[in-house]
C-alpha cells in the first residue's frame, strides 16, 4: 500500500499545505502520503470538517499565541455540548457508541467532532511541530473510538477493504501522535 509507505517527503513535490508552510518536524515525523493526502476520504484531512478545522487551527494560533491549546480544545468540545471532563475513557467503550449509533446524529455528534478534534491536533503538528502533551489524550480517544469496528460499520458500511485501510491510517496516527 503506496500510502502507508514510511519516507513521503511532502515538501518533495508541496510548498503549502491548506496556504500553511508545514513545519519540517511535522514532515519528518508525518512522513506517511495518507496523512497528507487531503483528497482521501479516509485520511486525517480528507473531508470538509477537516479542512474547516485546520483553517480554524491556523486561524486560532495566529490570533493567540500565547493561550494554550487546551483552550482551542476545551471551544470545540462546548460547541459539542461537552465539558473537558465529558471526553474521557467512556466514550471509547462499545455500548456508548452503539448508543451515539442508534439514538442520535451518528455523523454529526460522533464523526464531525472526531474529523475536527483529530485535524485540529495534526493542525497544530503541522503549524507548530509539535502537539502538546496536555491534548494528545484527547486526540487519542477520537482515534480509538474511529478505531471501534461499530463506527467503522457505521461509517463505511460494508467495503471491507475501505475499513481495513482507514483502521491502518488510524493505527499510523496513533503512532504519528506519540512521536509528536
Amino acid at each position: 500500500m503506496e500510502q502507508l509507505k514510511k519516507g513521503y517527503n511532502y515538501l518533495d513535490k508541496n510548498s503549502y499545505f491548506f496556504g500553511e508552510i508545514p513545519n519540517d518536524r511535522a514532515v519528518k515525523i508525518a512522513d506517511y502520503k495518507f496523512f497528507w493526502d487531503a483528497t482521501d476520504e479516509l485520511s486525517p484531512f480528507g473531508c470538509e470538517e477537516a479542512y474547516i478545522a485546520f483553517c480554524e487551527i491556523s486561524e486560532w494560533l495566529d490570533e493567540n499565541p500565547k493561550t494554550p491549546i487546551i483552550e482551542c480544545f476545551i471551544w470545540i468540545l462546548e460547541s459539542w455540548d461537552l465539558d473537558l471532563e465529558d471526553f474521557n475513557d467512556d466514550i471509547i467503550e462499545s455500548e456508548n457508541i452503539l448508543k451515539i449509533i442508534q439514538d442520535m446524529d451518528f455523523y454529526e455528534e460522533l464523526m464531525s467532532l472526531d474529523y475536527t478534534i483529530i485535524a485540529t491536533g495534526f493542525g497544530q503538528l503541522i503549524l507548530q511541530g509539535k502537539i502538546d502533551e496536555d491534548v494528545k489524550n484527547i486526540i487519542q480517544l477520537s482515534i480509538l473510538r474511529q478505531m471501534n469496528s461499530h463506527v467503522l460499520d457505521a461509517f463505511l458500511a460494508n467495503n471491507e477493504q475501505f475499513k481495513y485501510e482507514r483502521y491502518l491510517y488510524l493505527q499510523k496516527l496513533l503512532e504519528i501522535l506519540e512521536d509528536a
